[in-house]
């Protein structure tokens, strides 16, 4: 796993590790209602402004263009639509400014290159620290 690979209350968000003092807007997509509570939990209380969810590719491209999120975080295998290696193709093209990070456990071949092509981290799921650590060095902050 080399190359691309990296290791809604009215309330502010606590100080994250986001040091340049504006607050990373992100939306998360998974299709696993249980993987994406935890992925908005933890990055909500690690300071991420979560501006939105999805639960399948198709809403995942219309949420990014609609939102325009500092970042995304991308489940792959999103049955039975499009997966997160076609959004990711696709969020490239439209939203270049988004930062993409694929987060999964299904880390084949065609994953691990398709990622690598696209220039996008991926990270194990349930890795929440990577996760933390993708987002932070992919979005420069």
């Amino acid at each position: 796993m080399t190359g691309s690979a990296v290791c809604s209350s009215s309330a502010s968000p606590p100080a994250g590790p986001y040091s340049d003092g504006v607050t990373l807007r992100a939306v998360v997509v998974d299709n696993d209602p249980d993987a994406l509570d935890l992925v908005v939990t933890d990055l909500r209380l690690e300071g991420v402004d979560i501006v939105a969810t999805a639960v399948d590719g198709v809403d995942a491209i219309d949420t990014c263009k609609a939102h325009r999120p500092d970042a995304v975080v991308l489940d792959v295998r999103m049955p039975p639509g499009i997966d997160g290696v076609a959004v990711a193709e696709v969020l490239q093209r439209e939203t270049p400014d988004t930062t993409i990070v694929l987060y999964t456990n299904h880390l084949t071949d065609h994953v691990l290159g398709s990622a690598r092509r696209l220039g996008v981290p991926v990270v194990r799921k349930g890795n929440l620290r990577a996760l933390r650590r993708a987002l932070t060095v992919s979005s420069g902050r």
